[in-house]
């Protein structure tokens, strides 16, 4: 009996090839070239077709899984938001928690807006084939974004890689955030906001992550030196650039009022008021982020070697991250013999930082040494921003951009050729390596090529803004403003919960007159076991007898609380001269900030004193002293 154009001895061939299976026998025979073709041709095209069906398919599966895994990791540097606005928020003083919360909130959005309409176009746009090595010049707002193939620069671009580098355009944009803390303006902050993510990023990125940037690994045959600079996942696109945005940031706005000793008050105060839960939170959000921000730049998973080279990206991130915090905990033991949380926190994010530029490419017994000299590198940094008196609450620029810096040039010593060949596709020969691998320094070069360049756009860029930003008086907000802080005069919120609002006074005796220095102090006092005072300063416009007043000792590592009366029972801005009588005090009770109760011998430091008004005073033990928790078993006697 005849099937379709088979006749029954072709159809029983048919069959018999495919094993008994009449179903596809007959669907076989329904091709009307079937008898011209014979019974193996016909069934040969037909396992063809279900070949090329079944590859279809699988390059389905595995789009769908590399766009899942971009997309996861987007995902995940998306909470670095989160950890910048944590670990700012731990390190600057509680009256400021919400203005650092709210910046890092709509820089993300104004980032989001001005990347989608010019800055993604700027760093990644060209137009078929047609770009050159400066800056992109298509697929503005998306246009002409769809299916494509990646960073290829043919075709249009998938929409899933528009949030991929958002995201990384993002946490380059926020890492000023809080350098600038606690005195910039929310206007000039958000002027900031949109040049860095529609000028100064996308330009960077197109010249080392652009197949047609001058500088990019990735630009095939025309490699500068045959190489290019090897950036895997942003040590100098993200991180100095960020970095060195924050060092024109904070050195414009200039140091928070007496941060360096202004006044006769210790710097060691500013630093007194950290919350270790947040900062602490912050570094491990941070952390958990970058394993979308390095192994997620491979920006595709579904294959033997992408997936080994994910694998061995987040090994060699992992150890110099934990390099780098080890080696602060030792660091900050060996200087100043304390276990520093806070060094320790900054110790991992050097690490990370630093690891970022060559993660992919980097042995994990090289990823050690990286993260623990980041680490020294990030603690010079420090000292030399104290050195010359730039307030960098956060220690922004050490960390990012040094920390990024030494990353590329690292880089250029420490890269293993197989891994640059696995990598990049780089052609075997001419060493092209780490200088330590035998390299002949043409990638040493390009990294240092790289750090020059990025350092000098951007700090070109930003002094330029920031100058204008200053000259328009729209930089720093006023010291009245600071004092308060920015939660209350500019976010209407106070939310320093159980802290203490303390203001320095100076007196200026020949006229009478008070000036009061733009400096306050967050602490919060905790009394006896089981007992917890909120001190607050409610209103200044009545009366009250009790003040809480706080003696700092010359080396301002401490303070203590005591109570006083004020002449005339006004508590309406009173300022601590070089003695009580001067003030128009006319007790001062004995205080004591040691090991044992002490005594400020009745005058007080007039730029060294603190106080609180309008604040009830701790209530005393049954001896008549109380227990403050800013001094290490110190108390204060209230009579």
């Amino acid at each position: 009996m005849a099937v379709g154009s088979c006749d029954e001895v072709l159809f029983a061939r048919v069959l018999a090839l495919l094993g008994g299976d009449a179903a596809t026998a007959r669907s076989i025979c329904g091709a009307p070239d079937v008898a011209i073709l014979g019974a193996d041709g016909a069934v040969t095209r037909w396992m063809v077709g279900q070949w090329r069906t079944t590859q279809q398919a699988l390059q389905q599966v595995q789009n769908g899984l590399n766009v899942s895994f971009v997309l996861t990791s987007a995902y995940q540097i998306f909470v670095m938001q989160l950890g910048f606005a944590l670990f700012a928020a731990g390190v600057v003083r509680p009256k400021n928690i919400v203005a650092i919360f709210l910046k890092n909130l709509f820089d993300t959005c104004i980032a989001g807006i001005v990347f989608y309409l010019v800055g993604y176009a700027f760093a990644f746009g060209a137009k078929d084939g047609d770009a050159n090595g400066f800056i992109g010049n298509w697929n503005f707002a998306l246009s002409s974004s769809g299916a494509g193939a990646g960073r290829s620069g043919d075709g249009p671009q998938p929409w899933h890689l528009f949030v991929w580098n958002w995201s990384f355009c993002s946490a380059a944009t926020t890492i000023l955030s809080g350098s600038i803390a606690e005195r910039g303006t929310f206007v000039a902050y958000s002027i900031y906001a949109a040049v860095m993510p529609s000028w100064v990023y996308p330009v960077v990125a197109h010249w080392l992550w652009s197949p047609f940037g001058w500088l990019s690994v990735r630009n095939g045959p025309n490699r500068i030196l045959g190489i290019g600079a090897i950036d895997y996942a942003g040590s100098g696109v993200v991180h100095l650039v960020g970095g060195t945005a924050a060092l024109v940031g904070s050195f414009m706005v200039g140091p928070r009022v007496g941060r360096f000793g202004g006044d006769g008050i210790s710097p060691q105060v500013y630093r007194a008021t950290a919350a270790p839960q947040l900062y602490l939170m912050g570094t491990l959000l941070l952390w958990f982020g970058w394993y979308g921000f390095n192994p997620g730049s491979r920006l595709q998973i579904a294959d033997d070697v992408s997936s080994m080279v994910v694998g061995r990206t987040a090994v060699v991130t992992t150890l110099s991250a934990c390099a780098g915090a080890l080696t602060g905990l030792l660091l900050s033991y060996t200087r100043h013999k304390v276990w520093d949380l806070l060094s320790t926190c900054v110790g991992a994010l050097a690490g990370l930082v630093s690891v970022t530029s060559g993660c992919s490419v980097l042995e994990p017994w090289a990823a050690i040494i990286c993260g623990i000299i980041a680490t020294f590198v990030c603690e010079a940094g420090d000292d030399l921003l104290e050195r010359f008196k730039i307030d960098d609450p956060v220690s922004a620029f050490p960390l990012h951009g040094l920390g990024g810096a030494w990353g590329l040039i690292f880089t250029g010593l420490m890269a293993k050729e197989s891994y640059i060949q696995q990598v990049y596709g780089v052609a075997p020969g001419g060493h092209r390596m780490g200088l330590f691998y035998g390299g002949h320094a043409q990638l040493l070069l390009c990294q240092s090529i790289a750090v020059a360049v990025i350092a000098g756009w951007t700090l070109t860029n930003m002094i330029v803004l920031f100058y204008v930003l200053k000259r328009a008086r729209i930089l720093r907000v006023p010291a009245d403003k600071e004092v308060a802080g920015m939660d209350l005069t500019e976010c209407g919120q106070f939310n320093a919960r159980g802290a203490v609002h303390l203001q320095s006074s100076k007196l200026l005796t020949m006229k009478g007159d008070i000036l009061l220095s733009a400096f306050s102090v967050e602490r919060r006092i905790n009394g006896i076991t089981g007992f917890d005072v909120s001190l607050r300063n409610r209103s200044t416009s009545h009366a009250h007898a009790g003040l809480i007043m706080a003696c700092v000792p010359a080396d301002g590592t401490a303070a203590v609380v005591t109570s006083a009366t004020a002449a005339g029972g006004s508590a309406a801005a009173v300022a601590i001269a070089s003695d009580a009588s001067a003030a128009g005090i006319s007790t001062i009770n004995s205080c004591g900030c040691a090991d044992a109760v002490g005594d400020c011998g009745g005058t007080v430091n007039a730029a060294a004193a603190l106080m609180v008004t309008d604040a009830p005073p701790p209530t005393p033990d049954r001896d008549g002293s109380v227990h403050v928790s800013c001094c290490s078993n110190a108390m204060c006697r209230t009579g």
